[in-house]
């Protein structure tokens, strides 16, 4: 059932409509006299036809339903015209154009108007039922597109995040297609392919070739798109290892993984490196402790030797004319000359043995304060020998600041910096020949300089100094060991050893190392002359009969020495008689190691613990290393000189037993 607005001014002609509409329409009818109050109603009430009578004083028919089509509440309920006039064609045709649904003429048959009522009620309701599809057809396209804008939003966001940790990551990512062609890429990426530094124009690939990286990357992703197989290349680029593996792809398409693997290999390089050197460090040990022994009663036998030659050559004194009437004094001067020229050999093994015992990482006190002056001078007339007769030494030693090391370490280093400076003169040019030994104060540093002003590094070697066993010394004269060695010293105690050189103008070396500002270093006292030491009661305890041989003869002059083979002797000669002022023991020994012996000569004889003086060929075992780095006792290696262990027994304080 439909609710009908019925407009017109004549009341018969509204009943007559109203009462055939009820009679056989079942419709509601409201009615209206005039087209303002019309308006009015169809304004705020809900109508579904409005039946309008064209003839009405004041707005006329055509006007309403104008006005009706332009008011947005009521533009969509269907207006027929009601006339009791037959109206002309054109009349007719401006009611349908201003939006009537039809135009009925009166008088009519009241089933024909009902028909036509129905008509256009039922083309109201396709119409309404369209608009209410496409309401929820618009709703629902509203909807949908609000769910792919939240989606896209979403997306963007997502793509947003991906990109930016696309771009984080510090390994170059690519897309490449079966092409060759860059489909996406990284920060990293593009870096990768961006210019080369200087002098790297061109790359090397692995398996031989030269390329672009950009081709080689091509390469690379065609490679695995092929075989669709992950595959691998190692590349050389501006100077770095890249390292690229590229995984097949949907789409025929391939990603890319760059990785730079200089510090990786670097780093491998270098514990490869420390583990030959601590290989290295082991054979080295072992040979060592193999050459001191022999080594030492060599040294000592002809330190002996040499005390014997200058008996005699003091009682030929004695006898002038019998000296000449036999030639013994020629002969004499002789065999002075070959013991001399053994002890520099015994000398020169001696030095080559100490810097091989430096890798087995054996050292004396490297907490004490050190005199750098007094090292320096130390070394130099070590070298004196050596030196006479190829240079002239100038010293500008002003360096105040003591430095915390070990004086025999830092002995090493400069004793191996001053050899090398001796040995790029030219020999037979005394007068030209100038080696400058310095040392000053610079800000909290101590400055050591040895300068030289022979050829100069050559350009091509002066990167390769450090490396261990690298010399060009000739054979027998270097072993390749004491610039790396010495470096090794400087940096261990927070030090930096440094070369300078230029062609022509000789080579200058440099170690800084840190300085103890305000404090001073208490000089040593003078050691006396040699004839004004007291005797002392020695006890030498070793498992070699020959090296104890040898300490004897070294040592007879000096002082009384009585020997032990072995720790199990050594303990019996001290309960026998225990007034021994210094000891000298062998630190390994086979049984009962000086270590033990030690504690056990401590335990029993507490007042000769402080009398022990070590005497090592290399202490290479973990509880001989343990022992001297936990223990405040001396230490000297083998093989050692007249002057070293004379100083060492004459620095030990005698007390009663």
């Amino acid at each position: 059932m439909a609710r009908i607005l019925l407009v017109d001014d004549d009341a018969d002609s509204r009943f007559a409509v109203k009462e055939a509409i009820r009679l056989h329409g079942h419709h509601e009818v409201e009615e209206s006299a005039d087209g303002v109050s019309t308006l009015e109603r169809l304004g705020h009430e809900e109508f579904d036809l409005v039946l309008l009578d064209v003839q009405m004083p004041g707005i006329d028919g055509f006007e309403v339903c104008r006005r009706i089509r332009a008011d947005p509440r009521a533009r969509r309920v269907p207006v027929v015209f009601l006339t009791a006039t037959q109206y002309q064609v054109e009349s007719r045709l401006r009611g349908l154009d201003l939006g009537a649904a039809d135009f009925i003429v009166q008088p009519i048959n009241n089933l024909e108007l009902l028909a036509r009522i129905g008509s256009v009620l039922r083309s109201k309701a396709v119409a309404d039922e369209v608009q209410r599809h496409n309401f929820e057809l618009v709703g629902k396209v509203n909807e949908g597109t609000r769910q792919l804008e939240k989606l896209a939003y979403e997306l963007r966001v997502e793509r947003d995040a991906l990109r930016e940790t696309f771009d984080v990551i510090e390994d170059g990512l690519l897309l490449l297609d079966e092409a060759g062609h860059i489909q996406l890429e990284n920060t990293a990426g593009r870096k990768l392919r961006g210019a080369p530094a200087a002098g790297a124009a061109v790359e090397t690939i692995e398996g031989g070739g030269e390329a672009s990286i950009q081709t080689a990357l091509e390469l690379l992703a065609r490679e695995a798109i092929g075989k669709n197989a992950t595959c691998d290349r190692n590349l050389s680029h501006g100077g770095r290892q890249l390292n690229a593996r590229a995984y097949p792809a949907a789409g025929q398409r391939a990603l890319l993984y760059v990785r730079d693997v200089t510090e990786e290999r670097d780093t491998e390089l270098r514990r490869l490196q420390s583990e030959k050197l601590a290989s290295i460090g082991m054979l080295a040990a072992g040979v060592a402790h193999e050459i001191n022994n022999p080594a030492s009663f060599v040294l000592a036998n002809t330190e002996a030797l040499m005390g014997i030659l200058r008996l005699m050559d003091d009682k030929l004194k004695a006898d002038p004319a019998a000296a000449r009437k036999l030639g013994l004094r020629e002969i004499l001067f002789e065999a002075m000359t070959i013991v001399q020229e053994s002890k520099e050999g015994m000398a020169r093994i001696h030095r080559m043995v100490r810097d091989l015992h430096s890798f087995s990482r054996v050292d004396d006190d490297a907490t004490a304060l050190t005199d750098v002056n007094a090292a320096l001078e130390s070394s130099l007339t070590m070298l004196r020998n050596e030196l006479r007769y190829r240079a002239v030494v100038e010293r500008d030693l002003r360096a105040t600041f003591p430095v915390r090391a070990s004086a025999a370490r830092l002995g090493q280093v400069f004793l191996n910096l001053i050899i090398n400076g001796a040995h790029a003169l030219s020999d037979g040019a005394l007068a030209r020949n100038r080696l400058y030994v310095r040392s000053f104060n610079d800000g909290e540093q101590v400055v050591v300089e040895v300068q030289d002003n022979g050829a100069g590094i050559p350009a091509d070697v002066m990167p390769r100094i450090f490396e261990s066993f690298f010399t060009t010394k000739p054979a027998g004269l270097g072993t390749g060991l004491g610039l790396p060695i010495s470096r090794e010293i400087v940096r261990s105690v927070g030090g930096e050893l440094t070369a300078e050189s230029e062609a022509g103008r000789g080579a200058l070396f440099r170690v800084r190392l840190p300085a103890l500002v305000g404090t001073t270093v208490e000089k040593p006292k003078t050691q006396p002359g040699l004839h004004a030491m007291r005797r002392r009661r020695i006890l030498a305890v070793d498992d070699e009969a020959l090296l104890l041989k040898a300490y004897r003869r070294m040592l007879i002059e000096h002082h009384d020495v009585e020997t032990a083979l072995g720790a199990k002797e050594a303990m019996r000669a001290i309960e026998k008689d225990a007034a021994f002022e210094v000891i000298l023991c062998d630190l390994q020994m086979p049984e009962i190691p000086g270590a033990e012996l030690y504690r056990i000569v401590t335990e029993r004889w507490p007042q000769l613990a402080k009398r022990f003086i070590f005497i090592t060929g290399g202490a290479f075992s973990p509880e001989a290393r343990r022992f001297l780095q936990e223990s405040v006792v001396d230490c000297i290696n083998k093989p050692f000189q007249l002057d070293e262990i004379l100083n060492l027994i004459d620095g030990r304080v005698s007390a009663p037993v």
